[in-house]
């Protein structure tokens, strides 16, 4: 139901019906305490006629957070990060929060607009995968969160270790997918990184280099951590180069997808192919996936009274994150 001229209805509107103050009224949403239950129960009746829908930015005017949390990431493509985002959303609805999602699909600028809005909306906590986890990427755009009310908490992708972050723990995945290769005795393999300079792509293949045999030959292919961009840099490998691989690694699901696909278009039967991150239906694929998470939390008590008691629960820990098939 709205007013007359299709206008939403507002606090006045309610006041009037209820025959109460607008104070009144906005008290009811913002402090109900300190409005009589018979009073606030009345209030509360007629909103729900009216379909009235409390202004959240208003209200947080005169507040230092706002019940949001704000998830900005490079891309949803990443199964992990469904999986992240999908849990979380559900914790943060049990706690009474909200939570706004923003992908920012490789722009800084979509990055640096996301932050901006979720401080401006006094966001109680912002999880950021930034875009670029490379020695250079430009991070100054988050020096506000700093000093502000918004915790930041880093996501896969740290550019600080002060900060609290939750992320796969690189060198512990190298070892793994070096296990498989050494017990698969494969004689060579393809490993597919994101960007060269990427902090991620480094450690995961300094690792499995670190920990295979000797006599097994490994190829290395930058790529790029998005799975369209993936896909074009694997097909242009497989055109030009080699592609008698006995496995294929991808440090990410994107860019193992991304390789699985160009390998079904050349025909590539005679190749395994082994992931950093979880694939959807992996079996039905023939992927191993072997991945484990590290949970560290350094920030201040007021970030940990803030956030989750599983991020709490597991500071410090080294916890299974995915099967190996």
């Amino acid at each position: 139901m709205k007013n007359a001229g299709n206008k939403a209805p507002t606090i006045t509107d309610i006041a009037r019906l209820a025959g109460v103050s607008s104070i009144t009224v906005s008290r009811t949403f913002t402090d109900p305490d300190k409005v009589k239950p018979k009073t606030r129960e009345k209030i509360l009746q007629i909103a729900r006629e009216v379909k009235y829908v409390p202004n959240v930015f208003a209200q947080n005017i005169k507040t230092t957070q706002s019940p949001i949390i704000g998830i900005v990431t490079d891309d949803t493509f990443n199964q992990s990060y469904a999986y992240v985002i999908q849990e979380l959303c559900q914790h943060a609805e049990a706690k009474g929060y909200s939570v706004m999602i923003f992908t920012t699909g490789g722009s800084r600028e979509s990055e640096v607009k996301a932050v901006n809005t979720l401080v401006g909306y006094k966001a109680a906590g912002i999880v950021l995968s930034v875009i670029d986890d490379t020695p250079d990427y430009d991070t100054s755009h988050l020096k506000m969160l700093y000093h502000s009310p918004t915790r930041l908490i880093q996501f896969d992708r740290q550019f600080d270790t002060t900060l609290p972050a939750v992320y796969v723990n690189d060198e512990r995945a190298g070892e793994l997918i070096a296990s498989v290769v050494k017990q698969k005795q494969y004689r060579h393999v393809l490993v597919i990184g994101g960007k060269e300079r990427s902090r991620i792509t480094q450690a995961r293949v300094r690792s499995i280099c670190d920990n295979i045999s000797a006599t097994t030959k490994i190829t290395h292919l930058y790529t790029d951590y998005r799975y369209d961009n993936a896909k074009e840099i694997i097909t242009a490998h497989f055109t030009a180069g080699d592609r008698r691989y006995d496995a294929i690694v991808g440090v990410n699901g994107a860019i193992s997808l991304a390789a699985r696909s160009v390998a079904t278009k050349w025909s590539l039967t005679d190749v395994d192919f082994l992931s950093i991150d979880d694939i959807p239906h992996a079996e039905a694929f023939g992927f191993f996936t072997p991945a484990w998470l590290t949970i560290t939390n350094s920030g201040p008590p007021s970030w940990q009274k803030t956030w989750s008691p599983r991020l709490k629960a597991a500071h410090g820990s080294l916890a299974p994150l995915l099967m190996v098939f």
